[in-house]
């Protein structure tokens, strides 16, 4: 399930929270944002306000950043206190299509906003109608859409899937269906405990390990997949927290699932402004052709005014929260 655009309205509690300025509890859920400009921002402090885990990722370095901040003072206060509480994390002088690859992004996070300029848009392959997509056999870091999908890529020996969704349940057991002698489920926290996802795990001899929070894929001399490094995390109070302990998981192939793309429910005015050259298509909730990936500003409509660059984060921000929490 999905929003609309008509499904983005805010609880009473929400609202009230967010005009205090106070995030809403964690959701558990963590978001990359990419681009710290004015869309960018917006959505990022209107994600974590929702209680999501923001990642920022921007190209400049933290006091090219300040010198240019596109934000009004109280907005950068609320940037800065959002950063203190650590509800987001900024990883400054990361750059799309240098040091910073869109499919380890859709590996690690629940949900990617791109707020990037339209040039960077053209690193993407978003911007046509036809994306080249996430799945890539030859570097063995895949984001699968559906079980199916899995047909059309070499069975590894050694599978990590990512996720605590059915889908990603679903996708482990089906490797081990396919042949992969030995396959993880890595989660950011435990299965949900009803007993569905646990008993499938089970059943197929998924080996299942909670409490673990990816941070890179570890690769050998041939560039080839070897294993993945991960940090511990646990609970503190209702937060999912890193311990500073890490450990590895070797792999042939890395997986995530995460469903197919909605269908077209589209803003017709948002559509017209992203059918054109580089810019990146989406619907009229900010979704891109990639599930699990939105954009908005500059790549989707060049030359806006501040304050549609700032409409377009926090919709955007809305349209995620409400799609995370379906």
């Amino acid at each position: 399930m999905t929003a609309t655009t008509d499904a983005l309205d805010l609880s009473a509690s929400e609202e009230s929270s967010l005009l205090a300025g106070e995030p809403a509890p964690p959701t558990g859920k963590q978001v990359a944002v990419v681009g710290a400009g004015m869309a960018g921002m917006t959505c990022a402090i209107r994600l974590a306000l929702l209680g999501n885990g923001v990642v920022l990722y921007e190209a400049r370095s933290r006091e090219r950043m300040c010198e240019t901040a596109p934000a009004c003072a109280s907005e950068q206060a609320l940037f800065e206190r959002l950063v203190a509480q650590g509800r987001i994390r900024c990883e400054y002088g990361r750059k799309l299509g240098v040091d910073l690859e869109l499919a380890d992004l859709h590996l690690w996070h629940d949900a990617i906003f791109l707020g990037v300029g339209l040039a960077s848009s053209r690193v993407l392959a978003l911007s046509g109608s036809d994306p080249a997509g996430l799945v890539d056999a030859g570097r063995r870091l895949a984001a699968v859409y559906a079980l199916d999908d899995l047909l059309a890529l070499p069975v590894p020996q050694r599978a990590i899937v990512i996720g605590a969704s059915r889908g990603a349940v679903g996708m482990a057991a089906r490797l081990k269906q396919l042949g992969a002698q030995d396959v993880t489920l890595a989660l950011r926290h435990a299965l949900i405990p009803d007993g569905r996802e646990e008993e499938v795990a089970r059943a197929c001899f998924v080996r299942v390990r909670g409490w673990v929070a990816p941070l890179e894929v570890l690769r050998d001399e041939r560039g080839a997949v070897g294993s993945v490094r991960f940090e511990q995390t646990r609970l503190l109070g209702d937060r999912v927290v890193d311990t500073g302990g890490f450990t590895e998981i070797a792999a042939h192939a890395v997986f995530k699932a995460v469903g197919r793309a909605a269908g077209p429910e589209l803003d017709p005015s948002v559509r017209r402004q992203s059918r054109e050259g580089d810019r990146i298509e989406v619907d009229g909730c900010f979704r891109t052709a990639l599930p699990g990936i939105y954009a908005g500003g500059d790549c989707v409509a060049p030359h806006l005014e501040r304050m549609q660059a700032h409409r377009h984060g926090l919709q955007a921000a809305q349209a995620i929260h409400a799609d995370l929490q379906a």
